[in-house]
């Protein structure tokens, strides 16, 4: 078990935690401010979706690479 790769890996997954984070709460806060006419936080929201999904990619890439070493 690569341990240097367990930790790059563990780096990547809290990079998807914080992202699911921001991308949850500026989306809550764009569909709020949408009634007020203003769409940027619903548009930073929508743009961090792809983000999470390529934390996740590359964190658990890492892990079972890690764990079931090629």
């Amino acid at each position: 078990m690569n341990k240097e790769k367990l930790i790059k890996g563990a780096l990547w997954l809290s990079g998807f935690s914080l992202s699911i984070i921001m991308s949850a709460t500026s989306l809550f806060a764009g569909f709020h401010n949408m009634q007020f006419g203003n769409y940027t936080l619903l548009i930073i929201g929508l743009l961090l979706i792809p983000v999470i999904y390529f934390f996740a990619y590359k964190g658990f890439g890492l892990i079972l690479e890690a764990i079931f070493e090629k």
